[in-house]
């Protein structure tokens, strides 16, 4: 009995199940480009309200805390998400809308829209003129440290010499052009 070689089977096999991969997964494990161009769940405006709405397929999670956007982006994202949640949310999806960006990357971008919107819209425009996009929603150690530092040192420390100040002004206030009279 002649013996055939099982060699060109295998290689078919194999051949087929890595041209499978590579389409699934792209050349060697990455996305493939039009993975990356998956839908993302953006909100809708209702024109009657004139507020938006989110998604279905969107959670609704933020990527961080408030604690986390006052660490990345200082006490006014942290004030507003705190306490105006409301108005906030609708910033949030008004970004997703119209950027056509993740909750994470609007939520990161509002954050730092609060903290100091003129240093973000001249980020948003050397962008379009070719600079590195800038994750805003990443937590720079240093920059939380510095933070940590104002917030429970720096503040408290001014807070008081204000008031111990304010508080001698009233109870001695020292001479003045009216005790003549």
């Amino acid at each position: 009995m002649a013996r055939t070689s099982s060699l060109p089977f295998i290689a078919a096999i194999l051949l087929a199940f890595a041209s499978s991969t590579a389409s699934a997964f792209g050349v060697f494990g990455k996305k493939a480009a039009s993975a990356s161009s998956t839908k993302l769940p953006l909100p809708t405006l209702d024109k009657e309200t004139g507020r938006y709405q989110k998604s279905p397929l969107d959670d609704g999670e933020y990527p961080y805390d408030a604690v986390g956007s006052a660490l990345r982006h200082g006490p006014s994202p942290f004030i507003t998400r705190v306490f105006n949640a409301d108005e906030y949310e609708q910033g949030i999806l008004k970004y997703m809308s119209t950027a056509q960006v993740s909750r994470a990357e609007a939520t990161g971008n509002t954050d730092a829209k609060l903290n100091n919107a003129m240093d973000w819209a001249y980020q948003k425009m050397e962008e379009t003129k070719g600079k590195p996009k800038v994750d805003f929603t990443r937590l720079d150690k240093k920059q939380a440290v510095l933070t940590v530092v104002w917030a429970f040192g720096i503040t408290p420390l001014a807070i008081s010499v204000v008031v111990d100040t304010a508080s001698q002004f009233m109870n001695s206030p020292g001479p003045s052009v009216i005790k003549s009279m």
